[in-house]
């Protein structure tokens, strides 16, 4: 084997190792687009998510405008008034814990210990599971996110956590727009679906 040919065959191997280093290359930018893709797709689904849940909201206000109009008596329109707890921070996904807990001590009067905690997971939990039973939302496949289930059924299930909540002892129908329990049932439902989702 002669020179020429020594470095023909140092020429084939620069040009493989070019040819492999490109293909890597392009490989690890269309990773990193995916991800982009990805990323966009995320902060779409979570913007029509929050949007859904002021529709939401603002329908449940409205209704209970509406019932409060039927009031022929002042006094009630007024002590029904009294009672509504507003919403302590304009976006739904920023309602913590915290929220809830200082809304349970300070507007409902009732002392926040180990056995409210447990009331509130336990409605909570309850309430996901019969809606993950619901036929219109196994149509939905496995694993749907929150935005993707119906508005009119997210308010029929929040408003039954209201009422759970409410025999229980903790008065969560008092809420303007049913904020608390919206904020709850969402927030589990969306870390449930985030645990599916790392699990794939």
């Amino acid at each position: 084997m002669n020179n020429t040919d020594n470095n023909s065959i140092s020429l084939l191997h620069a040009m493989y190792n070019e040819i492999l280093s490109l293909k890597a290359g392009q490989e690890k930018a269309k990773l990193e687009m995916k991800a982009q893709i990805e990323e966009l797709k995320l902060e779409m689904k979570t913007s029509i998510e929050d949007l859904n849940l002021e529709i939401t909201a603002l329908q449940s206000q409205l209704e209970n405008t509406n019932i409060s109009n039927q009031h022929t008596s002042p006094s009630v329109s007024a002590i029904s008034s009294a009672n509504t707890i507003r919403k302590p921070v304009s976006i739904f996904r920023e309602i913590t814990l915290k929220h809830i807990f200082k809304m349970i001590s300070e507007d409902l009067g009732i002392e926040v210990t180990s056995n409210e905690k447990a009331t509130l997971n336990m409605c909570t939990k309850l309430i996901c599971d019969d809606m993950a039973a619901h036929p219109s939302v196994i149509a939905l496949g496995p694993n749907p996110s929150w935005g993707s289930i119906p508005v009119a059924l997210k308010k029929e299930m929040c408003a039954r956590h209201a009422n759970i909540m409410k025999d229980s002892g903790i008065d969560f129908t008092r809420c303007l727009g049913n904020w608390a329990s919206t904020a709850r049932v969402a927030h589990l439902w969306r870390d449930r679906h985030k645990r599916l989702q790392s699990h794939k």
